[in-house]
């Protein structure tokens, strides 16, 4: 009975022995991430360091993928991607995925060190298997060209898993068609999650999906709201769609000044529609004073991005001098490019 007793005390001693290590080293880091996030505790990133590495001394996988976004970035110690790499590529040997996704990622990229696309696929790949729905999207994303079936397999998984990312794209080619056959329906229940998961792109399709009725009963309202929802975020071409909304009064009353204003902001932003939209008000004097030279300047943006409209306003504005000096070498050159099918954007 005593030698039993001695026994089960000697394996407790043992078992107390061996579970601070991990314990703590978790504990390190979680202490380590409350002072790089400020919670609970002032911020200070030079704490955060010294808890991190203190866990990563004792081979703890989290604290040296946190080491290694220290070093890259410059936190609390000094900015070093190469030793931030190399605590990376400890994190995702013991399989972190937060570690293998952003070596994969830094791979990829090849900004701040020298670009792989083998190893970042490798990465990606491992980082998928091992549940990160990002990879899995990434992965897709450098598939999507050359093994588009095989993209779209990764797009499902990560889609299916919630990333919107994903959602927007399965989306996009339930709608166009072209890798797997045209579903409108399909497409508008993908941009909904897409959207409901912060995909402001997908809003932005949803709300086309509304205005012109693919895939779901037209309304025109429901599509005004998902632009303006869009367009709060800063996305260009739901700015550029809201304009159409109040120059034509779909879903709202017609409006050509707050039109031109929202073209405006697209247009600002780079979508080239927009800008065209822009040149057609000043051009009209609808929303905005009659301005040819403005006129000119905006369809001179849109027709160097290949859109035909404005290549064409462009060739009639040279030959008869609409805002620019008259000069019918250039109208016929605006002309033939305009009349090149291969080289437009949009019609």
């Amino acid at each position: 009975m005593k030698k039993i007793f001695l026994i089960i005390v000697t394996l407790s001693l043992l078992v107390w022995a061996k579970a601070p290590s991990a314990t703590s080293s978790k504990k390190l880091d979680s202490i380590g991430m409350n002072y790089a996030l400020g919670q609970g505790v002032r911020q200070n990133y030079s704490k955060s360091f010294q808890y991190f590495k203190r866990a990563s001394q004792m081979n703890y996988a989290p604290a040296q993928y946190h080491l290694g976004v220290a070093y890259e970035n410059g936190f609390g110690v000094k900015q070093n991607i190469k030793t931030a790499m190399s605590y990376y590529t400890k994190s995702a040997k013991q399989f972190y995925p937060d570690a293998e996704y952003t070596l994969a990622k830094l791979y990829n990229e090849g900004i701040k060190v020298k670009q792989n696309k083998q190893l970042a696929k490798y990465w990606y790949d491992k980082a998928s298997k091992h549940g990160d729905m990002y990879a899995k999207t990434a992965l897709a994303d450098m598939y999507a060209k050359k093994n588009p079936a095989l993209a779209t397999k990764y797009y499902k998984q990560a889609a299916k898993k919630g990333d919107a990312d994903a959602q927007y794209k399965i989306a996009t080619m339930a709608q166009q068609g072209k890798v797997v056959a045209r579903d409108d329906k399909q497409a508008v229940s993908w941009y909904i999650s897409a959207a409901k998961n912060g995909n402001v792109d997908a809003q932005n399709s949803l709300g086309q999906m509304y205005q012109n009725g693919y895939g779901v009963q037209r309304d025109l309202k429901k599509a005004f709201q998902l632009y303006k929802q869009a367009s709060s975020y800063g996305n260009a071409k739901a700015m550029n769609n809201l304009g159409n909304m109040y120059a034509n009064g779909y879903g709202v009353a017609k409006d050509k000044v707050k039109a031109y204003e929202y073209y405006k902001k697209s247009a600002k932003l780079g979508d080239i529609e927009g800008a065209y939209h822009v040149a057609l008000s000043y051009a009209s004097g609808q929303g905005i004073k009659q301005n040819y030279k403005e006129a000119a300047m905006w369809f001179r943006r849109a027709a160097d991005h290949n859109v035909q409209k404005a290549q064409y306003a462009l060739g009639v504005a040279y030959e008869k001098g609409y805002g620019v000096k008259k000069n019918i070498y250039k109208a016929l050159e605006w002309y033939k490019k305009a009349s090149d099918p291969e080289r437009h954007h949009i019609n």
